[in-house]
């Protein structure tokens, strides 16, 4: 196995597990990603958090808002959650194009970068209801996934802490809408 952060490391999801091996960690993109996350932190933090904003803002509508605005702000949330979704997919496709150490972990990123969506799609066959603890249990998942792929391409802890924060609080916001349907 090649540590020194080449394209031809072979790591698998089954040594990445590990805490304390993080081959990858020095790799060129890694090192790219930490740096950008930190010159760039309060823009990155502002888009991030600032897409909870609509989230939260509907959900606020079931929640407190005039009747007649319920039924349109659950439709907005779930159009707007399956749109996050899709974009969440959207990074698993570019993170196989540009910093996997693997054949596999290649397309396995792909594979799973077109679930996410899809899911989402699917879940607009249910009632509102169900389709928003639908994108619950979509989010958890490819926060499970993302945080997976995350250690084995050895991505900065600033990503995973980002996606992890932004993660739970887009699905309280759903969870909050769900119980109010």
């Amino acid at each position: 196995m090649n540590h020194h952060g080449s394209n031809t490391n072979t790591t698998d999801a089954a040594e990445t597990n590990n805490p304390a091996h993080t081959p990858l960690q020095n790799a060129p993109h890694s090192v790219a990603m930490h740096a950008q996350l930190v010159q760039q932190q309060v823009l990155i933090n502002g888009l991030g958090f600032g897409g909870l904003l609509p989230f939260y803002g509907m959900a606020a509508t079931v929640a407190w808002g005039p009747a007649n605005l319920h039924q349109w702000a659950l439709t907005a949330l779930s159009v707007y959650a399956g749109i996050i979704i899709a974009f969440i997919g959207g990074i698993s496709w570019a993170l196989a194009l540009i910093c996997t150490p693997s054949v596999r972990i290649t397309q396995a990123l792909l594979i799973w970068s077109v679930v996410p969506p899809l899911l989402a799609a699917a879940s607009f066959m249910a009632d509102v209801q169900t389709r928003l603890w639908l994108m619950v249990v979509v989010l958890a998942l490819a926060w499970i996934a993302d945080k997976r792929f995350a250690i084995a391409l050895g991505l900065p802890a600033q990503w995973i802490q980002l996606r992890a924060a932004l993660s739970l609080l887009a699905i309280g916001a759903l969870s909050w809408a769900a119980q109010q349907a």
